[in-house]
């Protein structure tokens, strides 16, 4: 029998794959999920039939292991193959999104395509001259778009969403998330952006992984929020917020790589906790809201950079799947997404405070607050990782001295390596973890590192 016996943090993307690759090896782990469901970022709340997916999660990979996980949790008729349809609210119009070049010449008038069009080639010559190793948002923005189109759908966008000056966030995650404009083949381009998503949402394929992990032997505690993670004699002990211990050989954690240092003991040197004091997050709030007018809305994603409303991102949940709403219903399903800190004013609000921010957004957008018919809040504390300045260096001062000093204290998935990953990747990077775990020769902080990584990949089951 093993003798091996490592302790999970998290019971999201990362930390369910962690269970499963370490459950494939014979070893049975313990997990610990400070909330009361699976799946971080990915859980699907639901409640009375209504799902709400609280980012918006599609399902792409290179990677034909993450495939395979996928696979042999749900069953091929458990997938629906979804169509991206996205648009950009700019001046009353829907943009489609990626940017469509002859569409941007003409959809906002020619005054406005001229602009962009001169702008764009400004902008492109202007940025070939003074690129830099390391630029900020808006200087690659403007680089890629120009002044005049960057203003327009991404300068507002950022500011809304990331709660800071585009000068002030770097570029790293710009060319990763952000599509080029497409001059050519744009609707053959589109006909092929298709994406898989689980019937009842993400949450059912994370429901399914920490069934199967269970099955293998793993063992979950929900609601089980970690206290301090103590280095003793070779082992670790994790200590819960309820004072219950569980000690082990390693410790596995998806846990926010800055709550991690805090809860170190004993502590890391002062150098450590200010670099883990610099890692900033931001929050996300989802307002699943059900109208009873069915509004036609072609889009999966409708992005709304300006500053009429406070949302940031509504979600078309008929377009994921007819299955996130309750059986036989013809009204619209959305899910509004507002961007703020675990300090802001919108992380404060009550739950009413937030009905009263929703209704007002949807009054300002056309869809009358008067057809509500049912509203469900999710809120996630720590949904984004934030790419400023101080990111980069201070990672790698966390990295190398656990490196050094915790060899057996595995960071993995976005938010324990502070890294802007797809679900792939978390889970790439937990596989590795593992990997490393048995004595292979494998670096987890090598996954998502392509600057050019794009979101297409395989799609077969």
């Amino acid at each position: 029998m093993s003798t091996r016996s490592p302790l999970i943090i998290g019971a999201g993307p990362a930390g369910l794959t962690a269970a499963l690759e370490l459950v494939k090896r014979g070893v049975t782990p313990r997990l610990y999920e400070a909330s009361g469901e699976v799946g971080g970022l990915a859980r699907t709340p639901c409640l009375h039939g209504w799902r709400v997916d609280a980012g918006g999660h599609r399902f792409f990979t290179r990677s034909e292991a993450v495939l395979d996980i996928w696979r042999s949790l749900l069953p091929a008729d458990q997938w629906v193959a979804v169509a991206r349809r996205s648009a950009m609210l700019v001046d009353g119009h829907h943009v489609r999104y990626p940017l469509v070049g002859r569409e941007l010449l003409t959809q906002l008038g020619l005054r406005s395509g001229a602009r962009g069009l001169g702008s764009l080639a400004w902008g492109r010559l202007r940025h070939r001259m003074r690129r830099t190793a390391r630029e900020s948002f808006e200087d690659w923005g403007i680089g890629e778009f120009g002044t005049h189109w960057y203003g327009l759908f991404f300068e507002g966008y950022v500011r809304k969403t990331w709660l800071a000056d585009p000068s002030d966030l770097t570029s790293d995650w710009a060319n990763q998330r952000i599509r080029p404009i497409r001059w050519r083949d744009a609707d053959g381009f589109a006909a092929r952006d298709v994406f898989l998503y689980p019937r009842l949402g993400p949450g059912q394929l994370w429901e399914a992984a920490a069934a199967a992990a269970a099955d293998g032997g793993a063992v979950l505690s929900l609601r089980s929020p970690v206290a301090a993670v103590r280095s003793s004699g070779g082992g670790w002990t994790v200590e819960l917020e309820n004072g219950q211990t569980a000690s082990g050989d390693a410790v596995f954690s998806s846990m926010p790589l800055r709550m991690l240092v805090d809860a170190l003991e004993p502590a890391p040197p002062q150098r450590v906790r200010d670099a883990a004091a610099a890692l900033t997050h931001r929050a996300l709030i989802t307002v699943g809201v059900a109208l009873g007018q069915r509004h036609e809305l072609p889009y999966n994603w409708v992005y709304t950079p300006g500053p009429e409303v406070r949302v940031g991102r509504i979600q078309n949940y008929t377009r994921w799947s007819t299955e996130l709403s309750p059986p036989h219903w013809h009204g619209a399903h959305l899910g509004l997404e507002y961007f703020t800190t675990s300090g802001g004013d919108l992380w404060a609000a009550s739950d009413d405070e937030m009905a009263r921010i929703v209704e007002r957004d949807l009054r300002v957008l056309g869809m009358g607050a008067g057809t509500v018919e049912r509203m469900m809040i999710v809120r996630s504390q720590f949904a984004y990782p934030v790419y400023d300045p101080a990111r980069e260096a201070s990672v790698a001062v966390i990295r190398d001295y656990l490196r050094r000093e915790h060899p057996s204290l595995r960071p993995m998935g976005r938010n324990g390596m502070h890294h802007y990953d797809n679900q792939d990747h978390a889970m790439l990077s937990a596989m590795g973890s593992v990997a490393r775990y048995f004595g292979e020769d494998v670096d987890p902080w090598g996954v998502n590192t392509d600057l050019r990584y794009q979101e297409s990949g395989l799609l077969r089951m």
